[in-house]
């Protein structure tokens, strides 16, 4: 596997499977959102990914097989509230596909919301904590420097935990994962 950095001992990787719920603070139009995102249902070809959203309401997100393996693209629309939207086979949400895992492992890149984001070594700034600690987190970002993503250092659980000048929704960073 790929070390991206000489201090991994001192990260840790967060515990991610059916039931985890996420904590969010979500910037959309210069307003901030508190967002708590569940993931409910986990198989191999079915995630299904709850939300509850100030001021929004609740409701969740399917991804079947196609979008775990192969999507290429977020999805950023507004949450329709009370249903389960099952996502185009190109996007997923908060979390990242198969192939765009093994191209950044690969070729250190991957493509996301039709941009090329690289991997880049965070400063000590950039690093994302939780609770104190030090998250094994990869960052990447696109080819101008205008968008920043932080990913979970986890294969099989690759979860956005940041994105900062996102150009096509909300700004997301992650407040806590249980």
């Amino acid at each position: 596997m790929f070390t991206v950095s000489t201090f991994a001992q001192d990260k840790f990787v967060p515990t991610i499977k059916q039931g985890s719920v996420l904590s969010y603070a979500l910037f959309f139009n210069n307003q901030t959102y508190n967002g708590i995102f569940s993931l409910d249902s986990v198989a191999t070809d079915y995630i299904k990914v709850g939300w509850n959203i100030d001021q929004l309401g609740t409701g969740s997100w399917a991804m079947k097989s196609k979008s775990i393996n192969n999507g290429v693209r977020g999805y950023w629309g507004q949450p329709s509230p009370g249903i389960t939207e099952e996502l185009p086979e190109d996007m997923t949400v908060l979390l990242f596909s198969k192939a765009q895992w093994a191209s950044l492992q690969k070729d250190k890149k991957m493509t996301f919301d039709q941009q090329i984001f690289t991997l880049k070594q965070p400063t000590e700034q950039q690093q994302v904590k939780l609770a104190g600690k030090t998250v094994d987190a990869l960052m990447v970002e696109n080819q101008p420097g205008t968008t920043r993503i932080w990913l979970l250092n986890n294969a099989s659980y690759p979860v956005l935990l940041k994105i900062e000048g996102n150009t096509v929704g909300a700004d997301l960073t992650i407040n806590s994962i249980q």
